[in-house]
């Protein structure tokens, strides 16, 4: 893929810019998977409830790296393994995917079940900075103790 042919912007807007870079319904939730759940390997990813398909999930690794989202690192032990890791601007996303998590625990909690409404409800809500915070030095750590 052609950085050049990354994304289309649609316009000058800031909000349709944001939408053509993180809009899809895939980016964010890889962003997540790695925020969250320290996924790193194709194969964590594939592992998601979502179950996003191979193709569409090479696609939205490779363009989350062209953006510099995320990075991609081959393997010291075993060189066919792909190591994928967070970035600064893919941290930066953690504010964005609160404030959507808070929104939607607002609004469809019931359909949430006992998913992460219990964190939402106390810890992202009230004590918001703090928990971003937590996740992000968590997340530094964990990307400290796993890169070669």
């Amino acid at each position: 893929m052609e950085k050049e042919l990354a994304v289309t912007f649609r316009s000058l807007c800031p909000m349709a810019t944001g939408l053509d870079v993180l809009g899809d319904k895939w980016s964010l939730l890889i962003l997540r998977d790695m925020l969250f759940g320290h996924k790193t390997l194709f194969n964590e990813f594939k592992e998601s409830p979502e179950a996003m398909p191979s193709k569409m999930l090479s696609n939205r690794l490779r363009k989350l790296e062209i953006l510099g989202f995320i990075s991609r690192h081959k393997g010291n032990l075993n060189k066919k393994s792909v190591y994928y890791f967070l970035e600064k601007k893919g941290i930066e996303t953690l504010p964005f995917m609160v404030e959507l998590m808070l929104f939607t625990t607002k609004f469809y909690y019931d359909h949430l079940g006992t998913t992460y409404t219990k964190d939402v409800k106390t810890r992202m809500k009230n004590d918001k900075e703090n928990y971003m915070n937590e996740v992000i030095n968590h997340y530094k750590k964990f990307k400290r103790d796993i890169v070669f």
